[in-house]
């Protein structure tokens, strides 16, 4: 081969290892380029300490959500169905029908009203479900099915057995153990509705009382929910408060509350035309808002607090390449191209991102895992119960790991890590190994 071929051919590439190797070997610098290492252990416990915060608060915000709406889907309607008023549709033929659809696991007539209910004890005010007993028993604050029981509701006295027994659904009423507390009764107690809506005479509409036996007491886990909280046989309900027959509306309860637009569509379609579906979002519209709002806000202040964290990458990378100049050069001279010199600083800055997330990550999983005793150690250190169940009616620091969090953690922590690497890695790769080396 003659000098002239020989000069034009190509130069042989680093491989990919051996940037690998050169990466690693910058990192673990030596004793007299300490600094560089330093920030790496800094940017590494920042990434690390960011993704654990980020994975420990959505996981606790998604605990707290669940157990909120638990608790609120225990009483509540996840999907109303509101058929024509004018119209002979048989609201619980209509419910039986929609009961048959997939995803739906229970669907009934309610007849609402509002009522007093007093006892020796005290007074109280009750909003009024009249539900059929069969739909009752469906009711997951009733079988504790679907995380009612985790999050502590159901039945606390007595039973639900006899509900409905009797002559027009019988004289047993079911109420909420804070009403329960304020008139001073329990299951097997004696109670008497006053409805305003009472009997129409010359003299005008006349309020209606009526005593009832109280069959079972339920909790909700929710204070003001609990206070108000009433079931009666659907038949009294009609009767006492001058409902339809059929009820105001058909309760549907689905598998999957957090998105009944598919059970929406289905119900419409096979319900009379005029017939009005709401969701219990529809319902709930501020709540639900601010749920939403209150998750997307936090998962942005926590993402960026991962970003400032992968800032730190910057200054260590700058840092390499400040004390790397020389052996810049000399790659440079050797025949490395812009390319893999601009590799070997992303890899170093890549490897602290990677190595943070996924410290952050598993750290992130221990703490959720356990963090109920967690809790009890904090507790039985500081001899404060950090989370007393009397507040906020949990006895555990709810948590609920959700993959796609994760997911998103992991890439978006990766992600900063990359790009805050780029730019002093590309100064490196642009870099003038004639200049270099006279400025050394």
């Amino acid at each position: 081969m003659t000098a002239a071929a020989e000069a034009s051919s190509p130069k042989p590439e680093p491989s990919f290892g051996f940037e690998f190797m050169l990466a690693m070997r910058y990192l673990c610098a030596r004793r007299k380029e300490g600094g560089v290492t330093l920030i790496a252990i800094i940017s590494f416990v920042g990434i690390m300490l960011a993704v654990l915060a980020l994975i420990a608060v959505m996981s606790v915000m998604n605990g707290f959500r669940h157990e909120l709406l638990t608790r609120l889907l225990g009483v509540q309607p996840h999907v109303y169905v509101y058929a024509p008023v004018n119209s002979d549709i048989d609201r619980g033929e209509l419910a039986d029908r929609i009961r048959r659809l997939d995803g739906v696991r229970q669907a009934g007539p309610v007849a609402v009203g509002q009522a007093l209910v007093t006892s020796r004890r005290g007074a109280a005010f009750a909003q009024v479900s009249g539900v059929r007993a069969d739909d009752l028993r469906r009711f997951d604050l009733i079988t504790g099915e679907n995380g009612v029981r985790e999050a502590n509701g159901g039945i606390v006295q007595g039973t639900a057995e006899t509900f409905g027994e009797g002559r027009n659904g019988g004289d047993e009423i079911i109420i909420g153990s804070a009403m329960a507390a304020t008139l001073g009764v329990g299951a097997g107690d004696q109670v008497t509705l006053v409805s305003p809506r009472g009997s129409a005479t010359a003299l005008g509409v006349t309020p209606r009382s009526k005593s009832y036996f109280v069959s079972a007491v339920i909790t909700v886990g929710v204070q003001d929910l609990d206070q108000i909280v009433a079931y009666m046989p659907i038949e009294q309900a009609a009767l006492f408060f001058n409902r339809p027959v059929g009820g105001d509306f058909i309760d549907v309860r689905i598998d999957n509350p957090d998105d009944p637009d598919a059970i929406k569509e289905a119900i419409q379609a096979i319900s009379p035309t005029g017939t009005l579906v709401i969701d219990w979002r529809g319902q709930n519209e501020a709540f639900w808002n601010a749920l939403q709002v209150e998750r997307v806000a936090m998962r942005l202040i926590l993402s960026i607090v991962i970003l400032i964290a992968a800032m730190n990458i910057i200054s260590g990378i700058v840092m390499l390449v400040k004390n790397k100049t020389r052996d810049i050069a000399i790659l440079r001279t050797m025949g490395a191209s812009q390319g893999s010199v601009m590799r070997i600083f992303l890899i170093s800055g890549a490897t602290i991102g990677v190595l943070g997330t996924l410290a952050g990550i598993i750290l992130g999983l221990l703490i959720v895992i356990f963090i109920g005793e967690i809790q009890d150690f904090v507790a039985l250190i500081t001899g404060v119960n950090i989370f007393d169940p009397e507040v906020y009616s949990l006895y555990r620091l709810p948590a609920r790991l959700d993959w796609g969090e994760v997911a998103f953690v992991s890439i978006w922590g990766f992600l900063m890590s990359l790009l805050a690497t780029v730019w002093p890695s590309y100064r490196a790769g642009r870099m003038d190994p004639v200049e270099a080396l006279r400025n050394e």
